[in-house]
């Protein structure tokens, strides 16, 4: 039987999976979760009692249970977050999957420096399987979901592959999806409660950054509560207990968050370095930005304020 397969390392991806109609679907199809983010597994248990569209799910630990189900399960069609990896071109050689898409990863996506870095014995086999120097640019890939393929294509003018448009813009199916990723974890109910706060928030990247932590510790005489949101990818939150600041799990997703907080009028700031969390609510937020600058992040920033 013809089947797809649909990959994601994190709650946001499975959102925008959930996002995705393939121009030629199969008849069945297979969701692989990563479980690379806080309570993965809890939330795959959900995830099989909430979401009936699944013919299989399946929960892999590490990168190579997820490659190697890939390999024993050749796919119609592969939807995944990356081309330009070592892996999709051996996958590709060995013919493991016939249409290769893969999907929006915030900001990200539009940047022009987001290369491959292989080198060595991966870049020679890169070039002998096809795969491109920078993401989106591999030989068998056919296609990319965005929410902007117009900007993407204002970006990379000589681009050829397909410029996919998700089934509905990013905030419409934000409003949507709510009530459905309330199921999922409990701790979205904390913040159901607080109404007319003044809130201080930082967002981390992968890693922590002591400098906006200061900052928010020095700054919190001006809110009623601060929190460090860490990313998805960072699973041991006790580490961050030592700060004596209030923590919003990993795994919770921030753009559903703000829908919440700013239904019951609070009042938000945001510290972080190029988030793609805080793009859709800038205009009803304070947000200081104390990342690396980058050019993609404010043309992406410009375009939804002129939406």
């Amino acid at each position: 039987m013809r089947h797809d397969i649909y990959s994601c390392s994190k709650p946001l991806q499975y959102f925008n999976l959930r996002n995705i109609t393939l121009p030629h679907p199969s008849t069945k199809r297979t969701l692989i979760v990563l479980g690379a983010f806080f309570e993965a597994e809890k939330f795959v248990l959900t995830l099989k009692r909430l979401d009936p569209s699944w013919d299989t799910v399946i929960y892999c630990k590490t990168y190579g249970e997820v490659y190697t189900y890939i390999f024993t399960h050749p796919a119609e069609n592969l939807v995944t977050e990356m081309d330009a990896s070592f892996v999709c071109g051996l996958l590709s050689c060995c013919h493991r999957f016939k249409q290769l898409y893969i999907y929006e990863e915030g900001f990200g996506s539009y940047r022009k420096d987001r290369f491959n870095p292989a080198k060595g014995i991966k870049r020679f086999i890169n070039k002998r399987t096809g795969v491109g120097n920078h993401v989106g640019f591999s030989s068998f890939l056919t296609g990319q979901f965005l929410y902007f393929p117009a900007l993407y294509k204002q970006q990379m003018p000589h681009y050829h592959k397909q410029l996919l448009p998700f089934n509905k813009p990013f905030v419409q199916q934000l409003t949507q999806e709510l009530p459905f990723f309330l199921h999922f974890f409990k701790e979205y109910e904390t913040f159901q409660a607080l109404t007319n706060k003044k809130l201080g928030i930082y967002i981390t990247n992968h890693t922590l950054n002591p400098q906006i932590i200061n900052r928010l510790i020095a700054d919190k005489s001006h809110f009623d509560c601060i929190y460090i949101k860490p990313h998805p990818h960072i699973r041991d939150n006790n580490l961050l207990t030592q700060y004596g600041i209030n923590l919003i799990r990993s795994n919770i997703m921030l753009e559903f968050l703000w829908v919440l907080l700013l239904a019951n009028h609070n009042q938000i700031t945001v510290y972080h370095e190029n988030s793609t969390a805080v793009l859709w609510f800038q205009d009803q937020m304070k947000c200081y930005n104390m990342g690396n600058p980058y050019i993609e992040y404010t043309i992406v920033s410009e375009y939804i304020n002129n939406l």
